[in-house]
């Protein structure tokens, strides 16, 4: 019998429910969602995942509670002033807890994959800040100042099973030319590829500071551009978790919004420590050879990248 190499079906379902709170404000929103996804691995021989064969079910709830009052007075595509901040708890079912046996801590009977992954267990947590604020006072070209920060943890119900090899975090890249195979947040981290290891990390963290200036806030062709300093990292580990221990970068970009094709740009962003462990020390003989080296281009399609 002839077996079709790397071919993975993905089918899922999800539903709903998002409603505008009245107190604190009215800025404040809350989403409410339940998810199913089924992945069916079929002699998957990539190397960027932990499972080979076998069929995985991801049944999950999703809570979000936000507030969102980043607002504008010049153009909705270029917000000036507020802040957007959300809160997100996804969770499974703690399966092992409830079936005991060899689940239990202290067993010693060995787990194959397909005890561990046939119905997957977790609790993920993301937390993310925007804020906008006017650095200047004019309404033709004003200059705002965004900051975001981002964090990402994802849990473990069982040590036995550990963390789950679904639901991770790829950090790194533009964040939309890396194929989105397995249910993982893609996290962009200009000047860098992704740094994240094949099977992607249960913890990270990104901080962002944009200076944005326009040059056309045309409701018909937005154009504005963009100085950056960016940093993130990931952690295999939450005892290792360090939230200022960053991989750095910085750059300049522009971004181009059209009706018709929606978000347009591109990133040129120059980093400023290793991309990985075995990474040569940061540094070349000329400014002409350190941008070609640590320098790389990101592109923006349709949307701004998370």
């Amino acid at each position: 019998e002839r077996r079709v190499e790397g071919r993975q079906v993905t089918n899922g379902a999800s539903v709903g429910l998002g409603i505008r709170l009245k107190k604190p404000d009215d800025y404040f929103t809350a989403q409410f969602s339940l998810n199913y996804e089924r992945f069916n691995l079929m002699n998957w021989s990539s190397s960027a995942f932990i499972l080979r064969d076998g069929i995985s079910n991801n049944l999950s709830a999703q809570i979000t509670f936000g507030r969102f009052s980043a607002r504008s007075d010049v153009s909705n595509i270029f917000p000036t002033t507020g802040a957007n901040v959300s809160l997100t708890f996804k969770f499974t079912p703690p399966y092992s807890l409830v079936r005991g046996g060899k689940f239990s801590p202290g067993s010693t009977e060995v787990l194959t994959d397909a005890d561990k992954y046939t119905w997957i267990e977790y609790h993920k947590w993301r937390f993310n800040v925007e804020w906008f604020t006017k650095l200047n006072k004019s309404i033709k070209f004003p200059l705002v100042l965004r900051f975001a920060a981002k964090f990402g943890f994802l849990g473990m119900y069982n040590e036995r099973i550990g963390y789950s090899p679904y639901e991770r975090f790829e950090l790194g890249g533009d964040g939309i030319s890396n194929i989105q195979y397995y249910g993982r947040d893609i996290i962009s981290l200009r000047g860098f590829d992704v740094i994240t290891p094949n099977e992607g990390a249960p913890f990270f963290d990104k901080f962002t500071l944009e200076m944005r200036f326009p040059f056309s806030l045309n409701q018909s062709a937005t154009i504005y551009g963009l100085a950056f300093v960016e940093g993130g990292n990931y952690w295999e580990r939450i005892r290792d978790f360090n939230p200022f221990s960053l991989k750095r970068s910085a750059g300049l970009g522009i971004r181009i919004f059209l009706p018709m094709f929606g978000m347009l740009g591109f990133d040129y962003g120059i980093r400023f420590d290793k991309q990985f462990s075995n990474e040569s020390d940061v540094g070349a003989s000329g400014f002409g050879n350190y941008l070609s080296k640590y320098g790389r281009f990101s592109i923006v399609l349709g949307f701004e990248p998370e």
